[in-house]
């Protein structure tokens, strides 16, 4: 009878046990990378069947089977495993996302007119930003690797510098353009922000020999608010140079996104942003959204 039990729950071969008309009351069978333990005090069998190393030694943690026999009575436990194996598709895509970049900056409107809008005009020629890219990671999902999920982190530096002579300014909640003081003729008035972005794109690359050669990438980027500021540049009277902080915070918004077009061949590219939400909080300030175009080179 136990010889029937030991059978049917571990799936031994007839043949291993008909070999034998008698077991002892400790046994160890070493069989189809399993290691099979059988325990007779006489009174309970016990029969436990673990995985096992590259020295036949049984891995503790890996109990397979577990049977206890008393009178007839059983008590058994089973761990099933199930083993998945992943696509073995290629993983040397090279995201494009890290690197330094530069390009022009300057505000629109919904309907994406640039510049002059809400009463804001910029010199687009000297309103700059500067991209530093310092991580990437990307995440395939086709089996010859040519897409992929890609994200990161990175930091963004935008000057928009005013074509009038005026400054941002934050007076009564409200964000607005005010005039220099009488007499003072502006050399630069800027409104710069510091960010950290975070990108999440998917991108695709034509390759050739694990080479990336051709990409094309598109998705939104969050946009972190860190630093912002108002300055102003200009000369007194006798000449001096003067460089002065008007305000900070001016109700930029915290939070933003942009979304994102790039395109390129190996390590540089170009890039195109809009933010479809306005760069000032709702009432707060002039209605503006941030675009941009340009230059990105990849490491």
């Amino acid at each position: 009878m136990k010889r029937i039990l030991i059978i049917a729950l571990i799936s031994l071969p007839a043949g291993l046990w008909a070999a034998t008309e008698t077991m002892p009351s400790d046994t160890t069978i070493i069989l189809d990378k399993k290691r099979i333990e059988v325990n007779d005090s006489g009174e309970r069998m016990k029969v436990r069947v673990y995985e096992i190393d590259e020295k036949n030694e049984k891995i503790e943690d890996e109990l397979v089977f577990e049977g206890h026999y008393k009178d007839g009575k059983s008590i058994e436990r089973r761990k099933h495993s199930i083993n998945i194996t992943l696509p073995t598709w290629k993983r040397g895509f090279d995201p494009h996302w890290g690197g330094f970049g530069i390009g022009f900056a300057n505000v629109s409107d919904e309907s994406l007119n640039i510049n002059d809008i809400d009463g804001v005009s910029l010199r687009s020629g000297n309103s700059l930003e500067y991209n530093l890219n310092v991580l990437d990671k990307a995440f395939p999902f086709s089996k010859n690797s040519n897409f992929a999920v890609v994200t990161g982190l990175g930091m963004r530096w935008s000057r928009y510098r005013l074509n009038t002579n005026h400054h941002f300014m934050e007076i009564d909640g409200i964000t607005s353009l005010q005039p220099a003081s009488e007499g003072i003729t502006y050399k630069s008035s800027k409104l710069n922000i510091t960010s950290l972005t975070i990108p999440l794109l998917i991108e695709w690359q034509n390759r050739k020999k694990n080479s990336a050669e051709f990409f094309f990438s598109a998705g939104v980027v969050g946009v972190i608010k860190t630093i912002s500021s108002s300055k102003v540049v200009y000369r007194d009277a006798s000449g001096d140079k003067h460089k002065k902080k008007m305000d900070g915070g001016m109700n930029l918004r915290p939070v933003t996104m942009d979304f994102l077009l790039q395109a390129g061949y190996d390590w540089i590219g170009i890039y195109a942003k809009y933010s479809p939400i306005e760069m000032f909080e709702s009432g707060k300030g002039p209605k503006l959204h941030p675009v941009s175009i340009g230059l990105q080179l990849h490491w």
